[in-house]
């Protein structure tokens, strides 16, 4: 049955008055947060501190003053760019054949001859890696894969590439999931930072790019350092729905970011040691006109030391956003994103190459559920029961 739409308008008529009320609530708490913002930057170092202590994920003042804005000044005469995004089929438990696919877009171009190469790395699961302790992996799982691979393949273009070289990719640059199993996942970890690690060595400026950001690190810090001055009132009734877009959205003008903030986590048991490498990141305002575009920019701590790396990052960011124009998002990311799209037809046409291979092979092959065989069937069949 279709959604009865008739009976939901009351519903709707409520929820939107819900949701201009917080409106107008959410404006004052942005006042109060940026308030906040000012008075504490005049000491960085009793922000910090404030910080440290918190057992949770905050933002840290790093070298810059928080309440600052930067614009862009330098234009690299020639840079070379590596972008990478992925795509995932997670194996459906109610199917059959069971299968996983990563599929990993690479895009590369150089500013010197305008080349633009893709690259499309397609890997299918086998059998036993559709597995952790007899369970059958799921999207977490998935993820995590996608992540190393598209960090590996990063690392293995944009290391052997001459000159100053960005490598950006979709997404956060700090690993950050749930692990279903120690093991699996610190295995994974492991080799996702000895990437980071190459590319290290070789000066990649290497970078994830969050469009939309919802994370309020920044405002969590400004709530602890409110507490702790008024001693009387808890660290959540300080301005409790903002987040930091909505900050920067009041601050930067078209192409500035913000300072550059640290990024504070726990180590946990089951990243134990391998929490070795702090990631970093700035907000940059990619929009073209009045109305400000937010994203959050990951860089991990060779690239944040080097106010170089972070210009060139900067301008080559604002170069790549501006190609798109009202909707500014950069264009070769966009681009290893549609080389990495795997599309439902694909994945059906997928699903009869590993069948009729199967067959090829005498292996018998499964049914799938009946649930989901039901599903499957048109929605206004009727099954009569005969008599």
């Amino acid at each position: 049955m279709p959604l009865d739409f008739s009976s939901l308008q009351d519903q709707v008529d409520t929820f939107s008055e819900n949701e201009k009320a917080f409106h107008h609530l959410l404006e004052e708490q942005i006042t109060q947060a940026l308030q906040a913002l000012k008075k504490f930057s005049l000491n960085i170092r009793e922000m910090r501190t404030a910080g440290e202590k918190e057992s949770k994920r905050i933002a840290l003042p790093f070298r810059e003053n928080p309440n600052r804005v930067f614009s862009s000044h330098t234009t690299p005469s020639e840079y070379n760019l590596v972008c990478a995004d992925g795509s995932q089929i997670i194996p459906d438990p109610h199917d059959a054949p069971l299968f996983a696919l990563l599929n990993v877009g690479i895009v590369q171009m150089s500013s010197k001859d305008a080349v633009v190469t893709p690259t499309t790395i397609s890997q299918l699961y086998q059998h036993h890696e559709l597995y952790i302790d007899n369970e059958l992996i799921g999207e977490d799982i998935l993820n995590l894969d996608r992540d190393v691979l598209e960090m590996r393949l990063l690392s293995e273009h944009s290391c052997k590439l001459p000159g100053t070289t960005v490598a950006l990719r979709d997404g956060l640059l700090e690993l950050y999931h749930e692990p279903r199993s120690e093991k699996a996942y610190r295995e994974r970890f492991s080799r996702y930072h000895g990437y980071l690690n190459d590319m290290q060595r070789k000066d990649i400026i290497t970078a994830g790019y969050v469009d939309k950001p919802r994370s309020q690190m920044l405002a969590a810090l400004l709530r602890v350092c409110s507490a702790q001055e008024s001693q009387d009132q808890p660290t959540g009734s300080f301005f409790p729905d903002v987040i930091d877009r909505q900050l920067f959205e009041q601050i930067l003008k078209a192409g500035e970011r913000s300072a550059i903030f640290e990024n504070h986590t726990i180590a946990n048991g089951a990243r134990g040691d391998l929490e070795k490498m702090p990631s970093y990141f700035f907000y940059l305002n990619v929009s073209q006109n009045k109305k400000a575009w937010i994203v959050r920019v990951e860089i991990p701590q060779w690239v944040a030391a080097d106010e170089k790396k972070v210009a060139v990052l900067h301008q080559v960011l604002l170069e790549q956003c501006a190609i798109m124009g009202s909707r500014p998002y950069p264009y070769y990311l966009h681009r290893a994103h549609e080389t990495a799209l795997v599309r439902q037809s694909e994945k059906e046409e997928l699903k009869k190459q590993i069948e009729r291979t199967l067959i090829q092979k005498e292996v018998p092959l499964e049914e799938g559920s009946y649930k989901q065989s039901a599903k499957d069937q048109p929605t206004h069949r009727k099954v009569e029961r005969k008599r």
